[in-house]
């Protein structure tokens, strides 16, 4: 089961995890830039306490919000050139929303050049150029090589339905198809509970279901089966040697559920939904898993959305004259929609689609995972862990996760939706406000989860607090390409170049965190807490947990916590602070790399964070001086 952002640490003598000083001079992507064309693309540090106290627990304290900026806060730039974005050959763009893993308000800290580009590896990062102002929130677009996006790219080449169950039935045998379909209700349905039970006449744990029952199962619905309980083969005697040497293309299946669900969107049932749902949730390959969704995941989602309310999910149909069971996964598809549109709106940044006075469907209880006597008596029997069992049947860890995603939908509303960002971003004392509640509500929904399911959601909360700690610089004049730059903005470049150094226009405290006491200092901590708990829950992550179920957008928070450590360095106040978080974003590298080698989920979160360190730093961001001359130092 998912045990949130988890993965084994075990840290080698000696080893350093020291960025490598590179040259400047690093060859990218063909990005061209050429001012003469639109712009296309061609080819001794304080102890770091991982036990430290609850990071919910922030004492009231008054704000004091003078600046402690020594001089006016100058543009870093002299000047940024208007260039096109749709125009670029061979690479994609998408904005990168106020929540979204790629924080925004770590990349106003970056270095642009005068195009208004970030380079990195393949991917980049473009500037949008006139903001941040004091009312906008700042804007950026992530630029991807259109060619790491191929292997996700649809091939609907299943025309038909007999067909393709002629074709199921070549690439996954019966006998096989049986035992998958008790794999998926042993490790995925606890989960993702939005199978129905009854449906596959389960009449015993373990109970292969008769192959009339799958016959009779729509072949998107049982392809998407297949191939989610394939990872979990090896649990299978009889699986394990069968596919030990030639396993079914699960590349194939997913390829054939993705082309019969757009086919069957124009005359969508439940089970159009439930395999849709479950697609989202399919491994992704090595390249897919090294860069973020495509635009045509949030498209999909959107898709399903529409299809669920189509289907009239979002009413409660408690009361409906329909069968108990058609009632018990109309209940729970609508919730597991309602959790896939949150928690990809906030871990993607963008506005979920779901609207909160749109739907009436009540919580969901232990009676909307009812199961026949025999059963639930199966169950008992096969299991020496009475709670486990429990736990499979009620679904428990898909309960527990649709609870968290309220919290999660409130969340992005007050933090990270357009017009509470524009507001909040620069106003701390509002923000803490607000924060306090919801780390509240987090603190009180972990203490009911059993200690197995238990992990910490709080550093978007702590990333929202973070924002109005330092000001936005101004942003650089924009110019057309074939304008010349005025003659007197070269004059004034020239001379704040001889006041200052580039390298000086540090990040500009916004308040004042001399009160070691005050709520900054208090928020600063609980932050740093924070992700030392995340870093300690990867410490403990064993391999019951790597074998499980993951939801597929559990990668973006591996990025997300990257990022997060990132800014606590970036903005860090002072050298204690800057040194807990280069040790923190140390132990943090450590971890992802020796989790790699077991689990593709931390691609994502490792590839962000070498993308920043591999070429220091200090060169892809303004630093405060201490945070350079710590990074000099080791």
């Amino acid at each position: 089961m998912n045990r949130g952002f988890g993965g084994p640490f075990q840290r080698k003598p000696n080893q350093t995890t020291s960025s490598p000083n590179f040259s400047a001079n690093v060859a990218h992507p063909a990005l061209n830039l050429d001012q003469s064309h639109p712009a296309h693309l061609s080819t001794n540090s304080p102890p770091l306490d991982l036990f430290a106290p609850d990071p919910s627990e922030i004492p009231s304290a008054s704000v004091d919000t003078h600046t402690q900026t020594p001089y006016p806060f100058v543009e870093r730039h002299a000047h940024q050139t208007i260039q096109t974005l749709d125009g670029l050959d061979g690479f994609s763009y998408q904005v990168i929303g106020a929540s979204g893993e790629s924080d925004p308000w770590l990349l106003r800290h970056c270095k642009f050049n005068d195009k208004g580009f970030f380079l990195s590896h393949q991917v980049h990062f473009r500037n949008a150029g006139g903001v941040p102002l004091d009312e906008k929130i700042p804007v950026h677009f992530l630029v991807t090589a259109d060619r790491l996006y191929e292997s996700s790219e649809p091939s609907p080449e299943y025309p038909s339905s007999s067909f393709t169950r002629e074709e199921l039935n070549s690439l996954v045998s019966q006998e096989c198809g049986q035992r998958l379909v008790v794999l998926f209700f042993r490790f995925v349905f606890p989960t993702l509970a939005v199978l129905s039970r009854s449906q596959f006449d389960l009449a015993a744990a373990g109970t292969v279901p008769d192959r009339s029952t799958l016959q009779r199962t729509p072949v998107c619905l049982l392809a998407a089966i297949y191939a989610s309980a394939l990872p979990f083969a090896k649990f299978d005697d009889y699986l394990c040697l069968i596919y030990a040497y030639s396993p079914p293309s699960t590349d194939r299946l997913w390829r054939m559920v993705l082309a019969l669900v757009l086919q069957e969107s124009h005359t969508p049932r439940l089970a159009t939904l439930q395999a849709g749902i479950l697609y989202l949730h399919r491994p992704v390959s090595a390249t897919e898993g090294a860069v973020a969704d495509s635009v045509s995941v949030w498209s999909f989602v959107g898709m399903l959305v529409g299809i669920a309310t189509s289907l009239g999910l979002q009413l409660e149909c408690k009361p409906m004259g329909l069968p108990a069971w058609e009632r018990r996964i109309r209940r729970r598809l609508w919730w597991a929609m309602y959790a896939e549109d949150k928690w990809r709106s906030l871990l993607m940044g963008r506005p979920p689609y779901i609207r909160n006075d749109e739907w009436d469907v009540t919580d969901l209880g232990e009676e909307d995972f009812s199961v026949s006597d025999s059963l639930r008596d199966a169950l008992q029997s096969s299991s020496t862990d009475g709670n486990s069992s429990h736990e499979v049947w009620c679904a428990q860890p898909f309960q527990h996760f649709i609870r968290l995603s309220r919290i999660v939908d409130e969340l992005q509303q007050s933090l990270y939706a357009l017009r509470s960002a524009q507001r909040l971003c620069s106003d701390f004392h509002a923000t803490l406000e607000i924060a306090r509640p919801l780390l509240q509500k987090l603190k009180e929904w972990s203490e009911h989860l059993p200690a197995s399911l238990r992990h910490q959601t709080q550093v978007f909360v702590f990333r929202a607090l973070l924002r109005p700690m330092v000001r936005s610089a101004a942003p650089p004049p924009l110019y057309e390409e074939t304008h010349a730059i005025p003659e007197l903005a070269d004059q004034f470049d020239d001379l704040i170049n001889q006041l200052f150094e580039v390298d000086e226009f540090e990040p500009s405290l916004a308040i004042d965190l001399s009160d070691g006491n005050g709520s900054g200092s208090a928020v600063l901590q609980a932050a740093e807490s924070c992700a030392a708990k995340m870093l300690r829950m990867v410490m403990r992550t064993g391999y019951g947990d790597r074998a499980g179920f993951w939801y597929s957008w559990s990668r973006i928070g591996f990025a997300t916590v990257s990022n997060f450590l990132i800014l606590l360095l970036v903005q860090a106040p002072t050298q204690d602070h800057a040194l807990r978080a280069k040790r923190l974003v140390d132990l943090w590298r450590d971890a992802l790399r020796n989790q790699k080698q077991s689990s593709s989920m931390v691609c994502l979160g490792l590839v962000r964070l070498e993308a920043t360190l591999w070429a220091g730093l200090s060169r892809n961001y303004y630093l405060p001086r201490h945070v350079k001359e710590i990074l000099e130092r080791e």
